[in-house]
């Protein structure tokens, strides 16, 4: 969205007896607002019941969370999808007043890393984890369930399963 067209819609909105008003607008995901991602490439040496602890570490650092009981390394970043605009206008004792402002729409991805009792990679997965879901629910929904439920990073399609 160009500024002029931003501009009038803002007047629109302040022009408002009362209200608020969002706007999403999606975008591509080139831009990263937190961690460092995981790309398909990175992920070419895992093989599961071969690859260890170790080689894991060497070739992908370490994770951003390591959750001992399970036995899973969690790699995880934050691409923006969208820009919400925000507008609130309202009109008190015969004044305008307003606000206005723009925020990313993130999206959070995981990579997960589950490890058997020989160190060695017994399941891994490139996910995304639901904006309604938080960092721990996302994490036992992904342990609980089979790796069959859940899409192998496919991009659109890397949503676990409400």
């Amino acid at each position: 969205m160009n500024s002029r067209a931003l501009i009038l819609l803002l007047m629109w909105v302040w022009l408002l007896p009362a209200g608020c008003i969002m706007v999403p607008v999606p975008t591509t995901e080139n831009k990263v607002l937190a961690g460092q991602p995981v790309t398909e490439e990175q992920l070419a040496f895992l093989i599961t019941k071969v690859t260890t602890k170790q080689e894991v570490l060497e070739h992908l650092g370490n994770p951003n969370v390591i959750w001992e009981d399970a036995c899973i390394f969690v790699y995880n970043w934050k691409m923006r999808r969208g820009i919400l605009f925000w507008a609130v206008g309202g009109a008190s004792q015969g004044a305008m007043s307003g606000n206005a402002g723009m925020t990313d729409i993130p999206k959070h991805y995981l990579l997960l890393i589950k490890f058997d009792e020989q160190d060695q990679v017994q399941r891994f997965e490139r996910v995304v984890c639901p904006m309604h879901m938080s960092y721990s629910e996302c994490l036992k929904e992904w342990d609980k369930n089979a790796a069959a439920t859940l899409p192998r990073n496919t991009p659109d399609k890397m949503e676990l399963p409400e």
